[in-house]
């Protein structure tokens, strides 16, 4: 009976990392994942440091340089939901059931490279944004708040898996799939927190309001409540009363994993693997 079991996990491990490396030698070997996970966040993070940082104290250019380190967790999002398309649409995944590869360990190998995709295209943003911030973002380093910080890193990267994943499931169809990927990926990137800081959008209570249906906003605002420099921490929390968007830490772990246990629940009950078109 043991070696029953030992033979059957070391068929599924060997399973596991063969998928693992065909995902990974197909997201390679397109432009689109190394270009949105590397390329285009480095871009934004360049542009806009230089744009919006003009007149900021080194408090917000930190915030600024910290924010940004999440947009690869993001594009994730517009890699992740085209790929499952095209893979529904391939010969390999409809013939997957004849090589007794479970389908359900394709998409945990799935899940499982984009995850780590993922927190390596934002150790590269880390590392771009130590060349920029250099001295003061160096010396911001200590008084971080790391466990929070990884928490929303950790957020960022599984929110988007999980809703590329549902509307990877959903659609066939890759254009219509890229289109709508877009759209959700500007909307959360400037609605968020990420891409703009919150006072410059939040100009009404229904703004406000709604910005707490955007599921990155509790990664965004974990990476904001980690940092304990002047004008973060305190604003959204107590100090300035019209931003009170979180008056406690744990509003957003319970908010992101929420939203988390929604989209894979939903997933699981409207996941299609046969493409029809």
């Amino acid at each position: 009976m043991a070696k029953n079991r030992f033979s059957s996990f070391k068929r599924k491990s060997e399973n596991y990392w063969g998928l693992f490396k065909l995902i990974g030698k197909s997201f390679y070997r397109n432009p689109r994942g190394p270009l949105f996970l590397y390329i285009v966040p480095v871009f934004f993070l360049v542009l806009f440091y230089f744009v919006l940082g003009n007149g900021m104290d080194n408090a917000g250019k930190v915030s600024l340089l910290s924010s940004y380190l999440l947009l690869p967790g993001l594009t994730i999002l517009t890699s992740l939901a085209p790929a499952i398309v095209e893979w529904k649409n391939s010969v390999f995944l409809k013939r997957i059931d004849s090589t007794g590869v479970n389908k359900s360990l394709f998409l945990l190998a799935l899940w499982s490279f984009y995850f780590l995709v993922g927190l390596s295209g934002i150790f590269f943003q880390f590392l771009i944004a130590l060349a920029l911030g250099n001295k003061i973002f160096i010396e911001h380093l200590p008084t971080i708040q790391w466990g929070y910080f990884i928490l929303g890193v950790f957020y960022t990267i599984i929110l988007a898996i999980a809703i590329a994943t549902l509307l990877g499931g959903l659609f066939s169809n890759e254009g219509v799939m890229q289109g709508l990927t877009m759209m959700i990926y500007f909307l959360s990137i400037f609605l968020s927190g990420i891409m703009l800081y919150p006072t410059l959008y939040e100009t009404s209570e229904f703004i406000r309001i709604f910005t707490y249906l955007i599921p990155q906003k509790y990664a965004s605002f974990l990476i904001l409540m980690a940092q304990d420099v002047k004008g973060l921490a305190g604003e959204f929390n107590n100090a300035n009363p019209n931003h009170q968007d979180f008056t406690a830490v744990w509003q957003l772990i319970v908010g992101g994993l929420l939203f988390i246990i929604f989209f894979f629940v939903i997933t699981n009950f409207t996941f299609k693997w046969t493409a029809k078109r």
